[in-house]
C-alpha cells in the first residue's frame, strides 16, 4: 500500500527540480522568453504533473485534469509575479507553486475533510497566543524600540549601511528570540546575543565611536528584553 504523502512530495520535487533547470536556462538565454516558450514550458509542467499523478494509479482523466490546472496555475503565477519589482517574486512563486500542488493532492487524494478537521484543531488558544506574539515581536516592537532609541539616535550611523538593513535584522532577531523563548532554549538566546557582538565588534572597536557602541548595545538590550518578555508571558498564559 503507497503512502499519500509521497504523491504529493514527488510532485513538489519534481516540479522544483524542473524550475532549477527553467532558471539555468534562463540564465544562458541572451533574450528573454517570448510569450510562445512561456507557454510551451507551462505545459511542459502541466505534461509532467499529468504523468506523476498517471504513474501513482490515478486514472488518465484525472491525471490530464491535475496536468492542466497547474500548468494554468504554473503560467498565471509566472505571468503575475513577473511584473513585481519585489525581490519577493521568485520566493511568491514557489509558495504559489506548492499551494497549487497541494490543493491538487488533496483532491486527487479525497483528503479535503481530513484537511478541514486539521485546520480545526490548530484553532486553539494556545496556537492563537503563539501568533499573537510573534505579531507583537514585529511591527509593535519595532515602534518600541524606536521611541526609547529615538533620544539617543546618533547621526550618521547608517552612512555605510544597506537600505532598511537594521529593520530587518531586527525583525529576524526578535523571531528568533521568541522562538527560542518558546521553545525554552536559553543556550541559543545566549549563543545569538554572542554571534551579534561578535558580529558588530568591526563596527564599533574604534574608541572615538563610544557612542555608536552605547546605540547599538541599548537597542540590542530593548530588542532582546521585549522579546523575552513576550515569550515569557505566552509560557505562563499557556501553562496557566
Amino acid at each position: 500500500m503507497r503512502d499519500p504523502a509521497i504523491v504529493l512530495l514527488v510532485l513538489i520535487l519534481s516540479t522544483l527540480l524542473s524550475d532549477y533547470g527553467i532558471s539555468a536556462w534562463r540564465g544562458h538565454r541572451a533574450a528573454p522568453f517570448t510569450p510562445v516558450s512561456k507557454l510551451a514550458l507551462a505545459m511542459c509542467q502541466g505534461v509532467l504533473v499529468a504523468a506523476i499523478m498517471f504513474a501513482f494509479d490515478r486514472l488518465p482523466l484525472p491525471a490530464v485534469g491535475a496536468g492542466a490546472a497547474f500548468a494554468v496555475i504554473w503560467g498565471v503565477s509566472r505571468e503575475v509575479t513577473g511584473r513585481l519589482a519585489s525581490g519577493f517574486a521568485v520566493a511568491l512563486q514557489f509558495v504559489l507553486q506548492w499551494l497549487a500542488l497541494t490543493l491538487i493532492w488533496l483532491s486527487a487524494e479525497g483528503y479535503w475533510h481530513w484537511a478541514l478537521q486539521g485546520a480545526r484543531t490548530l484553532i486553539t488558544s494556545h496556537n492563537l497566543l503563539v501568533l499573537l506574539a510573534y505579531v507583537l515581536v514585529w511591527r509593535p516592537s519595532s515602534i518600541l524600540i524606536g521611541a526609547v532609541l529615538t533620544p539617543f539616535l546618533v547621526k550618521g550611523k547608517d552612512e555605510d549601511s544597506l537600505k532598511q538593513a537594521g529593520t530587518w535584522i531586527g525583525y529576524l532577531e526578535r523571531t528568533l528570540i521568541l522562538t527560542f523563548v518558546l521553545l525554552e532554549q536559553w543556550e541559543a538566546i545566549g549563543f545569538l546575543l554572542t554571534a551579534k557582538s561578535i558580529l558588530r565588534f568591526n563596527d564599533i572597536k574604534d574608541a572615538r565611536q563610544r557612542s555608536l557602541s552605547e546605540y547599538v548595545l541599548l537597542g540590542t538590550l530593548v530588542s532582546f528584553t521585549s522579546s523575552i518578555a513576550i515569550g515569557l508571558a505566552v509560557l505562563r498564559l499557556s501553562s496557566g
